[in-house]
């Protein structure tokens, strides 16, 4: 496959595993390489050592929550303009604008539809790629 028809890598971010499967299925079968974690430890790890094109993150996990994830994301220069949407059962408007203002991209409330979950990861996507330098022509 080349470089430009690789699949998005997106990381799940997800502590309950039947709903890191069903998005996992969901985004394999719309052209995507996703990739599952159970906690924000082991996301924390995977963030730092692979390339990843986008983020799908609960908050409330077991380990490191949602919110710390996001706030290191944003804190590294190479990770800052990675797209995150927060998938998660927290659910006020009080939650929402927080995920918001520490600088999640969407923010996503259980129970959720599959299709808006795709659409939204898509939007990030071309965000992402829109924002991206063009490559030098030659002349």
């Amino acid at each position: 496959m080349a470089e430009s028809e690789q699949r998005p890598r997106v990381l799940i971010v997800e502590d309950h595993p039947i709903i890191a499967e069903l998005v996992e299925t969901r985004l394999r079968i719309e052209g995507m390489d996703p990739i599952k974690c159970p906690g924000g430890r082991e996301a924390l790890e995977i963030i730092g050592t692979q390339p990843l094109d986008a983020v799908i993150l609960d908050i409330m996990m077991p380990d490191v929550d949602g919110y710390e994830v996001l706030r290191h994301i944003r804190s590294q220069p190479a990770t800052r303009r990675l797209p995150v949407i927060f998938l998660t059962a927290r659910s006020t408007p009080a939650d929402i604008e927080k995920g918001l203002a520490m600088g999640a991209n969407y923010y996503i409330t259980k129970p959720f539809s599959g299709l808006d979950l795709v659409r939204k990861v898509r939007i990030c996507l071309e965000e992402r790629r829109a924002a991206a330098p063009e490559p030098p022509t030659m002349r």
